[in-house]
């Protein structure tokens, strides 16, 4: 779990890095000021836009090869990426920079995945409270090395420049997050255990054999089992051993089909069958062409008819893939626009701040979090319930992000304390609320999967998710700097709150809306299977009964 918590913060890092200095960057890179908004909702979509392209594929991979080499493999690519961020002289390369950390990292589903797997059910939202604490960590690291590390700050603080960073500016942050990457790959190559073998196939729901790769992928699987077909068909013949029935060579489809031996030999022929034996090679081998045309057919038969247990075919699967999509459309915007309201004139409707005073406005949301998770959230879940608490959280974080417009008015009303205050105030209370919605949301996936294959549905989740931040960002800042061309204040910033509330409000009402079997999971029986101790100690205890 310690390693896990290590993975996750340091996604948590290399999300937050970004935010203190991003306005900043996209200006020293040749954008107007005025289209700071719009570049800035351009960088943030094309993270998720081949994030969205590759986290269901992550996730099936996953399923296949195992959860300890997707996080290996996820880690490597944000290194590499944050470290060629650091270099980006232009707005073109920092975006292909940002695509490539999209492309090769699906760690965020898959983490959830093995926390489900490692965690009994009535543990579930305390484990995932201490992801969203390491998390919090995060976005309080991220801010301090995006906000204190740039070259701005640095050359203020020593009193003198230093070449390299006059010529790449905001290397030191990038290349902060990538050493985290680094030390995550080492910790996690060396401690991080796999999941166990019957958790892995629980997981796959025994949809195909553990050799197989191409079994959880569709396409490559039914055109192995056709060419398979084709060559039973061209040959003739099948080698199986004589004392074995011949369903032995094809489990799956005897399996699928539910055909016993008697039912194939009746199948093929009967009384005829019985007639013509299969002819002897010698040692035990038998030749049975049509038994083992028979079951290539089965097979791939069974291979082509859709899965009835197929994730979207789940309505309340489908509610919770809704219920992450809109909040993370919620959270995807105010992480884009807070950083460019920051940095706006306190006249235009923002709060004038700087690199470093928009890294300690991120900060205090990270405090915020790690508090709420470290102390209080457990608390809540243990006496009121995943479905009471998810409530209250999504309708705070509704309350904040509809006023904050009032927030800001009021901050920049009341001087440099009152600003820390009224905004300080209605972000931790954004943070406290969606830091339920988002450990809580998590559990009710989990809990509506019911063994299906857990990477599977956590990756259609993520790609849910990674969907709707293609287009909030980008529409955001579109809105953000259309808005700001107007004479009324009030509308500057009140267009992107507005749909802010519209995201939460969407939230409270898909999460009011799920059964009580999902969002109250952990007040049922524990049904998870025990674990490989557990498991010989009752079977000790049953031979000794």
């Amino acid at each position: 779990m310690a390693v896990l918590c290590l993975i996750n913060f340091n996604e948590s890092v290399a999300t937050n890095v970004i935010w203190p200095f991003l306005p900043f960057a996209i200006v020293s890179w040749g954008v107007a000021p005025a289209d700071t908004g719009t570049f800035a909702g351009i960088f943030a979509s094309c993270f998720f836009v081949s994030q969205l392209l590759t986290a269901g594929g992550w996730g099936m991979f996953a399923d296949a090869r195992g959860r300890k080499p997707t996080l290996i493999l996820g880690l490597v690519g944000s290194a590499m990426a944050m470290s060629a961020l650091g270099f980006a002289g232009s707005f073109p390369v920092a975006v292909a920079c940002r695509a490539l950390a999209g492309l090769t990292n699906g760690n965020i589903g898959v983490t959830k995945v093995m926390v489900h797997e490692m965690v009994s059910k009535r543990d579930q939202a305390q484990a995932m409270a201490l992801l969203s604490f390491n998390w919090g960590m995060g976005s309080i690291v991220g801010p301090i090395a995006g906000g204190f590390l740039t070259a701005t700050s640095l050359e203020q603080a020593a009193g003198f420049s230093v070449p390299f960073l006059d010529q790449f500016p905001y290397a030191m942050p990038c290349f902060f997050s990538a050493l985290i990457s680094v030390l995550g790959i080492v910790v996690g190559a060396c401690m991080l255990p796999e999941s166990p073998e019957w958790l892995r196939q629980q997981s796959l729901g025994q949809a195909a054999p553990p050799s197989s790769c191409w079994a959880t992928c569709g396409w490559p699987s039914k055109l192995l089992d056709a060419l398979r077909c084709a060559c039973v068909a061209r040959r003739g013949y099948h080698h199986v051993p004589a004392e074995e029935p011949a369903e032995a060579a094809f489990p799956s489809a005897a399996a699928g089909t539910g055909a016993t031996p008697s039912a194939a030999e009746a199948s093929s022929g009967g009384a005829g069958s019985e007639a013509s034996p299969p002819d002897e090679l010698g040692d035990g081998i038998s030749v049975r062409p049509e038994r083992a045309l028979q079951g290539c057919l089965a097979r791939a038969a069974s291979r082509l008819a859709p899965a009835p247990d197929s994730p979207l075919r789940d309505s309340v699967l489908l509610r919770c893939f809704g219920l992450y999509a809109t909040l993370a459309l919620a959270a995807i915007l105010i992480d884009e626009l807070l950083p460019v309201i920051g940095k706006m004139r306190r006249e235009a409707g923002g709060l004038g701040m700087s690199e470093a005073e928009i890294a300690e406005l991120l900060i205090i949301q990270g405090v915020s979090l790690v508090v709420f998770q470290l102390l209080i959230f457990h608390r809540l879940v243990a006496r009121f319930g995943e479905g009471r608490v998810f409530k209250w959280g999504s309708v705070c974080a509704l309350v904040a992000l509809s006023t904050l417009p009032v927030s800001i008015w009021l901050g920049n009303s009341s001087g440099p304390a009152g600003r820390w205050v009224f905004v300080g105030g209605a972000l931790a209370l954004k943070t406290l609320g969606m830091g339920c919605c988002f450990s809580l949301t998590f559990v009710f996936i989990n809990s509506a999967a019911k063994g299906r294959r857990l990477g599977a549905v956590n990756g259609i989740s993520q790609s849910a998710a990674s969907a709707v931040r293609v287009v909030g960002p980008a529409l955001g800042g579109f809105l953000l700097s259309v808005s700001l061309r107007s004479s009324v204040v009030w509308i500057h910033t009140g267009v992107v709150c507005a749909l802010m509330g519209l995201a939460m409000g969407a939230t409270v009402a898909i999460g009011a809306s799920l059964p009580t079997s999902v969002t109250d999971a952990n007040r049922e029986p524990d049904d998870t299977p025990p674990s490989a101790p557990e498991a010989a100690e009752l079977e000790l205890a049953s031979v000794h009964v």
